[in-house]
Order: C-alpha cells, then sequence, then structure tokens
C-alpha cells in the first residue's frame, strides 16, 4: 500500500475480446484488476478524500484510456481525471457536517470490474497520519467486532469479541440512544436478533451456532454451563484470528475460544507478547473465570499457535459443578487479585492494563519479577498518566517510538511521550496527544459514536500502521467495526 492510507485488490478475470487462445485468460492490455488507494486531503474537517483507481492487465502493466466510473455513499464524488497511465483520480466530498464523523462508501467500475473501500471520515486526524479506513477483507460484518489488535509486524489480526448480535444495544437496553427493549433480557427482540454471520467464510466454527434459532430468535440457555433457564441474554461471542493477504486485507479466519457454547462473556482483550512467529503467539488476555473465587477479571497468558483453531480450554457442568478441564492459561498474579482487570499489554518491561469495572477508568502498571507467565508482581499502581475525571483505558505501549497509546472517553486515541521511566511518576510521561477523535456528539444513524481500541503494526514493507475500533449507529442498532490508517 503506498499511497498513504488504503489499498484493495480485487482480482476479475474477463473474456479475451478477438482472441483466438483460451477465451476465458484476458490479453495484455485487457483490464484485469483494480485497485483502490485512498488518501486523506489536509484543510478543514471533513477532509475531502482523494480515491485512485489503479487499473492494471493480467501481466500486471497499467491500462490507460478507460472510463472509469466512481459512486460514493455518503459523499460526492467529482470529476475523473487520469493522472498518470492507468491511474484515474477523483475526489471525493464527504456529505458531513462540520464536526461529525461517519463512513463513505466509494466504489469503482471500468468493464466488468469493480472494487469498494470505505472511508472512516473522522473530524479529528493528526497531520502524521493519512486516511482512516474500514478493515478490508473478512473482519468486519454487520455484527459487532470489538476489542482488536494487530500484531506488531502487521500479519496477524485478533477481533477478541465477535457476536452475530448487537451487544452495545443488548446490553445497554433503551438507555442507549437507538435502542430498545430491557437491557440484558432474553425477551428483548434486540438480543434476539443477529445482524452478523455465524458460519464459513467469515466465522467458520463459530461456538453457540447452534443457539441461534432464526434471524429473530437465540436461545439464552447453555445447559454444558448450568444454565437451564433463560434468566438473562447470552447472544453467542467469540474471538477471531485473521491473517493478512498480499492485498493488505485481512482473511483467512479461525475461531479463538474456551469451549463453553459462545457463552457472552468470554476472553477479550487479546495482545501480542511480541511478534509471533511461524504462527506461534504468546498472548496476554481478560477473562471473568466461571471457576474458582470470583475476582472479576483476570489476566491470563496462553502460548498459542495462529492460523487454525486455537482452543484456550473447556467447561462442563458435572454433578452441579463447573468444571475447568483442560485450562491451560496462566492467571498472573497480580496484587490485589479483587480489581477488575482488563485490556492487558505489555512495554518497556511493565504489564498494562485497565479496569471495566464500576470505579473510575484508569490505567494501571504491574511490575514482573521474571518471565511471564510465571512471574511475581510488585503491587499494582495507577499510572501517572491517569487524571481525576478523564476516562482513561485501553492501553497499548509502543515501545519502537516510545509512546503510550490509550482511549479517552471513547472519544479519542492518544498518544503520550514514554521512554521507560517509573510509570507511576508524572515526569515519566509526556502531555497527551490526541491523534484521532471525534467531536461533535453522535445525533442519528450513520454518525460514528466511539473510537478506541488502538493498537500499532510496521510492517515488512516500512509501513506503519495504527488499529482501531468504531461504532457507527445504524438504523435499529449499532455496529462495531475495526478500523486502521497509516501513516504518511
Amino acid at each position: 500500500m503506498r499511497y498513504r492510507s488504503l489499498a484493495l485488490l480485487v482480482p476479475f478475470s474477463l473474456a479475451a475480446c478477438g482472441s483466438e487462445g483460451d477465451p476465458s485468460k484476458p490479453t495484455a492490455g485487457t483490464p484485469a484488476s483494480i485497485h483502490l488507494d485512498l488518501a486523506r486531503q489536509d484543510g478543514p474537517a471533513p477532509y475531502p478524500v482523494e480515491v485512485t483507481a489503479r487499473v492494471t492487465s493480467s501481466d500486471g502493466k497499467p491500462v490507460p484510456g478507460l472510463s472509469v466510473e466512481f459512486t460514493a455513499e455518503g459523499g460526492t464524488a467529482g470529476a475523473v481525471a487520469e493522472v498518470s497511465p492507468g491511474a484515474y483520480r477523483v475526489t471525493v466530498e464527504p456529505t458531513l457536517a462540520a464536526g461529525d464523523a461517519g463512513e463513505v462508501v466509494v466504489r469503482a467500475k471500468v468493464a466488468d470490474l469493480s472494487a469498494e473501500a470505505t472511508a472512516v471520515v473522522l473530524p479529528v486526524v493528526g497531520a502524521a497520519w493519512g486516511q482512516p479506513e474500514r478493515v478490508p477483507g473478512l473482519v468486519n460484518t454487520a455484527g459487532t467486532e470489538d476489542s482488536a489488535e494487530v500484531s506488531p509486524d502487521g500479519e496477524w489480526l485478533i477481533v477478541s469479541t465477535y457476536s452475530p448480535a448487537d451487544l452495545l444495544c443488548c446490553i445497554a437496553g433503551k438507555d442507549l440512544p437507538g435502542c430498545t427493549g430491557e437491557a440484558a433480557s432474553p425477551m428483548s427482540p434486540t438480543c434476539n436478533a443477529t445482524h452478523g454471520p455465524y458460519a464459513a467464510p467469515e466465522r467458520p466454527d463459530m461456538p453457540g451456532a447452534g443457539r441461534i434459532l432464526s434471524p429473530t430468535k437465540i436461545d439464552h440457555t447453555i445447559p454444558q454451563l448450568g444454565v437451564a433457564q433463560e434468566l438473562f441474554a447470552l447472544p453467542p461471542v467469540a474471538a477471531y484470528g485473521f491473517r493478512r493477504q498480499p492485498d493488505g486485507s485481512f482473511a483467512a479466519p479461525f475461531v479463538i475460544a474456551i469451549d463453553m457454547n459462545g457463552y457472552t462473556y468470554s476472553p477479550f482483550g487479546f495482545t501480542y507478547l511480541g511478534a509471533p512467529k511461524d504462527g506461534a503467539a504468546s498472548v496476554l488476555f481478560a477473562f471473568d473465570p466461571l471457576h474458582g473465587a470470583d475476582t472479576g477479571p483476570d489476566l491470563y497468558q496462553a502460548d498459542v499457535k495462529l492460523g487454525a483453531p486455537v482452543s484456550l480450554g473447556k467447561y462442563s457442568f458435572e454433578n452441579n459443578f463447573l468444571i475447568a478441564d483442560p485450562f491451560p492459561p496462566t492467571q498472573l498474579p497480580l496484587v490485589p487479585l479483587d480489581p477488575f482487570h482488563s485490556n492487558p499489554a505489555f512495554g518497556h518491561g511493565y504489564v498494562w492494563f485497565d479496569t471495566e469495572g464500576p470505579v473510575e477508568k484508569d490505567i494501571f502498571v504491574a511490575k514482573p519479577s521474571g518471565a511471564l507467565p510465571g512471574a511475581t508482581f510488585s503491587e499494582t499502581v495507577v499510572a501517572a498518566i491517569s487524571k481525576p475525571d478523564v476516562e482513561e483505558f485501553q492501553p497499548f505501549v509502543d515501545e519502537a517510538a516510545s509512546k503510550l497509546y490509550f482511549s479517552r472517553g471513547f472519544r479519542d486515541i492518544s498518544t503520550s511521550a514514554y521512554s521507560g521511566g517509573d510509570p507511576a511518576l508524572p515526569a515519566s510521561f509526556g502531555d497527551p496527544v490526541v491523534e484521532i477523535g471525534l467531536d461533535a456528539l453522535p445525533d442519528g444513524p450513520g454518525d460514528i459514536v466511539a473510537v478506541g481500541e488502538p493498537s500499532v503494526a510496521r510492517t515488512g514493507g516500512g509501513e506503519e500502521w495504527l488499529y482501531f475500533v468504531y461504532y457507527v449507529r445504524r438504523e435499529g442498532h449499532y455496529d462495531g467495526s475495526v478500523g486502521r490508517v497509516k501513516k504518511r
């Protein structure tokens, strides 16, 4: 991906008109593929989006002199110009008011070829970044994608929380604008409606898929866990991993789960302890175990093999007892254990995490003595970047750039300079800098209502990407998606 932000390659074979050879094989000079680049123009928001369609023949050479048609959903496309042989460019003006945030779906078509890309139009984008985009491939669906993290080398992406249902509306109920029904009620239509897939190719081996009885009915019992009555909503949830494809999209999905029939409160917040090697990865994650003492979500470490289904254990209900066997992850012995621990990260010799419990959202750190997972830990302290009356959470440590990324109030992703000093001391951190964020309060369908979950990748080609999660309010439901933006 060479032009700031987005690349999407859609191969297509055309009949070779007038050819004496195999009519299924395109001849040189015939359009065979179309590749879209999106770039953000500087200036006042909403930032115009430059769209370049690069059309090539079967031998990879540019095809000039074509008539390429551009359309934009959520924006207005201007005149098309061929800026170089085979490169066709148009400027799209988002139809958003100043300060608003939303998506612009751009489509390009020539002959029988077509391609589509989605620009994530945010009112606040730091000068260092290009055009934010919706991650292409099989990652994003009409279901809920949340708690995502990219591997440091950009080759793997884990979506820790996927559900074909709208988790926001189900859990929050009618108290959330645009939602209906009682919160977490098994009778609520929101908790029974499926918007996203729960089978291959997008979501193979989906745990709990058998509990989806129809597009409007989910069985909220899980006898495997001793849940024999529908007392509260339990839409299926699981984590999925994806591998980067040659065109920059992500595909080849594989499930990452504990065998518990898609229990809603599954492991989340996966983070990598270094770049995977041949698919072998050490990961941290958060999980509120169903066995043992109830201390809320705790942090765990596991060694996994990416690229195929990953089992993190199995629960069964025998003789009125929940049994975890096997359960290979190792709990991190943080001190104390009783607060809620979530969204772990690792960097500069510390484990970083936040809390999703009923307390002020802050960033916490604990220093291990020895190698994970068998280390002992110093007492947990609050990172000094956390300020009173400000919600800081979802930390990510970028050691290469000496930065701490974090979310603030679901409104922005910020960074603070940090190079390894005592995280309990204010002097260890620089002033927060907003990298991407929202401005105006959302007021209806089509608006992006939240951003968060930062992670950073540096690819072998020298590109640097910031990945994030964003939520769009649709008609009658919310859609969590994974986005990314390339550094200029």
